[in-house]
C-alpha cells in the first residue's frame, strides 16, 4: 500500500495542472445532468415488484383501480344548501373537470339517488339545476340520508362538503400532479370567500416533495455559509475555507449527476444524500490539510510535505471512506428499494469525496505553493483546543481505569432505554403537526372521512359467489367489525349498495337498512343495476360477481396501530370466512408495512456493517484487542442514542432509523483517523505514551474541528418544518457529541487499559 501511494504521490505532484484541469472539465460536464435531477414519491415503488405487499395492491388495482389517485377538496359553509352557494360549487367543479389529466370530478352534484319507477330502477341526480330553488330542504335531507354520500360528499349536519378529482392513472406522476395542483389552486383562488382544504395522497406526495426540495436547497446553502464562517473563524485563511468547500461542492455535484445518469431520482431518503455528503465530506480534507500543515511546521519542503500528507493519511483516509461506504453500502441488502438506492448512492458519494480529495487537494497545494493552509495565529480557539487536548492526555493516563469503567457503566445504564423503543410511523409523520398539510387533512377527519384508504378484496372463488345471502351477511358483519375500531370512520361495500337497493325496490318487504335474504332476488337486483348503465357497481364488485371490494377510510393512526388493527381483522376473518380468500391492502397498508421493512432492514444492515468492519480491523491489525478497542467507541454512540430515544419516547421509524447508519459512518471515520495516526507515530519509534499524546493532540484537534463542522451542518436541520428532519438534526448532533467523547476519552483509556501489542506488519 505504501509503495502504491508513493507512486501516486509522485504522479500528482508532477502533474498538478493536468489533474486540476481534468477535474474542472468534469465539473462543467456534470452541471447539466445534475440540473436535470427528478423527484418523486410513490409508496408502491418502495417495494420490489415481486413483494407480496405490492402483489396485493396490484390485485386491487387490476380489479377496481388504484386508491392513490384522488385529490380531495373540502370546505365548510353554514349556508351550503342555498341556491347561490350550490351554484358556486357547480362552477368550481365544472372548471376542475377541464384540468388536463383529470378523468373525473365527483361532488354532491354528481351524487345520485335510486328511484323506483313502476318496478324500473333509475338513478337521478339529487341536485337538478332547473328545480333546485323549489326543494332545497328536501334535497338536503335526501343527500344526508344517502349512505354513499354522507361522510363522503356531505357531513351529517349538511354544512361541510367535498369534491374529488380523479387523476388519470397513466399520468399520475410528479410533473402531472404539479400541473393539476397549480391549475386547481388557480381555480380556487377565484373564490376567496371560501376556506378550501386540500388533501389526498397525490396532493400530499407533491407538497411533501416540493417542501423537501426547498429544504434540501436551503440547508445546503445555509450549512455551507455556516461552515464557511466557522472555517474562517478558525483559520482566517482563504484557502482554508475555499479548498474544503470546493471539495464537498464538487462531491455533491458529481453524486447528483451520477444519480441522474443512472436513471435515479430524488425521493424521501435519497434527498438527504446532499446534506450528508456536505457535512461528512469536509472531514477528509480537514484531516489531510492538518497533516500538511504539521509537516511544513516541522521544516519539510513544500513538495515533500504534500508527499508526506499522502503517504501518512492517504491510506487512512481511504480506510475511513471505505468503512463509511461499507456502512451505507450494506443497505443494498434491504428489501426496500429507495433504501437500496440511498445506500448505494451515499456510499458512492463518500468514495467520490475521497477521490476528489486525494486528487484535487495535493494538485491545488502544488499549483498554489501555499506554505500553510491554516493560519494557526488566526484563531485563539485553534490553540485553546490543542492545550485542552494535552490536559486530556494527562487525565487519560492517570485515570484510564475509572474512565473505562464509568463509560461502560453509563453506556449500559442509558442503553437499557432501548427496551422501550417502539417501531411506529405515520403517513404524515414527517410533517409538523401545525403545518397546513396536517390541518387540511384533519378537516376531513373531523367533518367527513379521513383521507387514508384501507381496502379489502374478498374473493368467493366462484362466479356469482357474492349473491349468496349467507356470504352477504358475513360481509355485513365484517364491515361492522371494521367500524368498531375508533380509527376507522367510514366503510362501504356491495352490502351498502344492496341495502339501499332493497329499500327502494322492495319497500313492502324490506325493513329499513336490512339485507335481502333471497339469492334470486339479489340476482334480480344485480340485473337491474346492469341495465341502468351506472358505474356504481364497478366500484364494489368485478364483472363475474366473484370478487367484492370493501373500502374503508381510516385516520393516520400510525403503523403500530394499523398493524394491530390488521392482525385483529385477520383473526376475525379466520373465524368467519373459511371458504373465501380475503386480501387486506390499500395505500395505508403499503405505508404501515413499509415502516417495519425499513426499520428491520436498517437494523440488519448495521449489523452487517459491524461484521464487515470487524473483519477489516482484524485483517489490518491482526490483533484481537485492537478489534475490541476499535469497535467499542463506535458501538457506544449508537447504544447511547438508542437508549435516549427509548427514554424520551421517540419511535423507531424510517426517518429516525436511518440516523444510526449516518451516526455509524461518522463515528467510524474519527476512530480510524485516530488509530491510523497512532500506528504512524509508533512506526516512527515513539513510545506508547508519547504516541498516544501526539495522536490525541494532532488528530484530536482535527476530530474536534470536523465534529464542529458536522454539528453546524446537521444542527441547521433542527429548524426544519419536517418533524423527521428536526429529529435527525437533534439525534445526529447528539451522536456526534458522543462519538467525540468516545474517540478522545474512551479510546485512549482503552489503549492504556488493554495495552495491545501491535505487530510491525500492522503498522506498515
Amino acid at each position: 500500500m505504501t509503495l502504491l501511494m508513493q507512486k501516486f504521490a509522485d504522479f500528482v505532484t508532477k502533474n498538478p495542472r493536468i489533474i486540476s484541469l481534468f477535474i474542472f472539465v468534469l465539473v462543467v460536464l456534470a452541471v447539466f445532468p445534475a440540473s436535470e435531477i427528478r423527484t418523486d414519491f410513490n409508496l408502491e415503488n418502495f417495494y420490489p415488484k415481486e413483494d407480496p405487499t405490492v402483489q396485493s395492491y396490484r390485485l386491487l388495482e387490476e380489479e377496481f383501480g388504484r386508491d392513490d389517485n384522488i385529490i380531495m377538496v373540502g370546505y365548510k359553509d353554514p349556508d351550503l344548501f342555498s341556491y347561490n352557494k350550490l351554484m358556486e360549487l357547480k362552477t368550481i367543479v365544472d372548471k376542475a373537470f377541464t384540468i388536463e389529466h383529470v378523468t373525473d370530478v365527483r361532488s354532491i352534484w354528481s351524487a345520485e339517488e335510486m328511484v323506483n319507477r313502476n318496478g324500473t330502477l333509475t338513478f337521478d341526480p339529487f341536485l337538478k339545476e332547473n328545480s333546485l330553488q323549489n326543494n332545497i330542504s328536501a334535497v338536503k335531507q335526501n343527500i344526508i340520508s344517502d349512505a354513499f354520500s354522507e361522510g363522503f360528499f356531505i357531513n351529517s349536519k349538511g354544512n361541510a362538503t367535498a369534491f374529488y378529482l380523479e387523476i388519470d392513472e397513466e399520468n399520475n406522476t410528479y410533473e402531472s400532479r404539479n400541473t393539476i395542483i397549480n391549475e386547481l389552486t388557480g381555480i380556487l383562488e377565484n373564490h376567496s370567500n371560501i376556506d378550501f382544504k386540500i388533501t389526498g395522497i397525490p396532493y400530499f406526495r407533491n407538497q411533501y416533495v416540493s417542501m423537501l426540495n426547498g429544504e434540501v436547497v436551503f440547508y445546503i446553502l445555509f450549512s455551507s455559509v455556516l461552515i464557511v464562517l466557522l472555517l474562517w473563524y478558525l483559520y482566517r485563511s482563504i484557502f482554508g475555507v475555499l479548498i474544503p468547500m470546493l471539495i464537498v461542492w464538487f462531491t455533491v455535484l458529481f453524486t447528483i449527476a451520477t444519480i441522474t445518469l443512472t436513471g435515479g431520482y430524488l425521493e424521501i431518503m435519497s434527498s438527504t444524500i446532499a446534506p450528508i455528503l456536505l457535512c461528512v465530506g469536509v472531514a477528509d480534507s480537514i484531516h489531510m490539510i492538518s497533516k500538511f500543515d504539521d509537516a511544513v511546521q516541522n521544516g519539510m519542503q513544500h513538495r515533500k510535505a504534500i508527499v508526506e500528507m499522502l503517504l501518512t493519511l492517504g491510506s487512512a483516509t481511504f480506510l475511513t471512506s471505505l468503512t463509511t461506504a461499507i456502512g451505507f453500502g450494506t443497505l443494498l441488502t434491504s428489501s426496500v428499494v429507495p433504501m437500496k438506492r440511498f445506500g448505494i448512492y451515499t456510499a458512492l458519494g463518500v468514495l467520490i469525496a475521497y477521490t476528489i480529495t486525494i486528487l484535487f487537494l495535493p494538485a491545488i497545494l502544488r499549483i498554489t505553493k501555499i506554505d500553510r493552509v491554516f493560519k494557526e495565529k488566526g484563531s485563539r480557539l485553534y490553540i485553546w483546543i490543542g492545550e485542552k487536548l494535552n490536559t486530556l492526555s494527562s487525565i487519560n493516563k492517570k485515570h484510564f481505569k475509572v474512565i473505562s469503567y464509568m463509560s461502560l457503566l453509563a453506556t449500559l445504564l442509558v442503553g437499557f432505554g432501548m427496551y422501550q423503543l417502539q417501531v411506529n410511523g405515520r403517513v404524515f409523520d414527517d410533517v409538523n403537526r401545525d403545518s397546513i398539510l396536517i390541518k387540511d387533512s384533519d378537516f376531513f377527519s373531523e367533518n367527513l372521512a379521513p383521507a387514508f384508504p384501507l381496502e379489502l378484496v374478498i374473493d368467493t372463488k366462484t362466479e356469482n359467489g357474492i349473491t349468496r345471502p349467507s356470504f352477504i351477511q358475513k360481509v355485513e358483519g365484517l364491515q361492522n367489525h371494521l367500524l368498531s375500531y375508533p380509527e376507522i370512520k367510514r366503510a362501504t361495500s356491495f352490502t351498502t349498495l344492496l341495502k339501499e337497493l332493497h329499500n327502494v325496490m322492495s319497500p313492502e318487504q324490506a325493513i329499513k337498512n336490512k339485507l335481502p335474504q333471497n339469492q334470486d332476488l339479489i340476482s334480480q337486483y344485480l340485473l337491474l343495476l346492469e341495465i341502468t348503465d351506472n358505474s356504481i357497481l364497478e366500484r364494489v364488485t368485478d364483472f363475474n360477481y366473484q370478487k367484492l371490494r370493501l373500502g374503508a377510510q381510516t385516520e393516520d393512526a400510525g403503523s403500530k396501530r394499523i398493524n394491530e388493527i390488521r392482525s385483529s381483522v385477520e383473526n376475525y376473518i379466520a373465524e368467519n370466512f373459511d371458504e373465501e380468500e380475503i386480501t387486506i391492502t390499500g395505500s395505508t397498508m403499503l405505508s404501515a408495512n413499509l415502516v417495519g421493512k425499513m426499520v428491520y432492514s436498517l437494523a440488519s444492515s448495521i449489523g452487517l456493517a459491524f461484521i464487515c468492519i470487524s473483519v477489516l480491523m482484524a485483517f489490518l491489525f491482526r490483533n484481537f484487542k485492537m478489534v475490541i478497542i476499535s469497535l467499542i467507541p463506535n458501538i457506544m454512540p449508537l447504544v447511547l442514542i438508542a437508549g435516549l430515544m427509548g427514554y424520551l419516547g421517540i419511535d423507531i421509524k424510517p426517518s429516525t432509523a436511518v440516523i444510526f447508519t449516518i451516526a455509524f459512518g461518522i463515528a467510524v471515520d474519527d476512530t480510524i483517523h485516530y488509530l491510523a495516526r497512532f500506528r504512524i507515530e509508533l512506526k516512527r519509534g515513539l513510545g506508547f505514551q508519547d504516541a498516544l499524546e501526539i495522536t490525541t493532540q494532532k488528530t484530536g484537534r482535527a476530530i474536534i474541528i470536523t465534529s464542529m463542522i458536522l454539528l453546524i451542518g446537521f444542527g441547521t436541520l433542527i429548524t426544519s418544518e419536517f418533524t423527521s428532519t428536526t429529529l435527525m438534526g437533534v439525534l445526529v448532533c447528539s451522536t456526534i457529541f458522543f462519538a467525540v467523547i468516545a474517540d478522545l476519552v474512551v479510546l485512549p483509556a482503552l489503549f492504556h487499559w488493554l495495552r495491545p501489542k501491535l505487530r510491525e506488519s500492522s503498522a506498515s
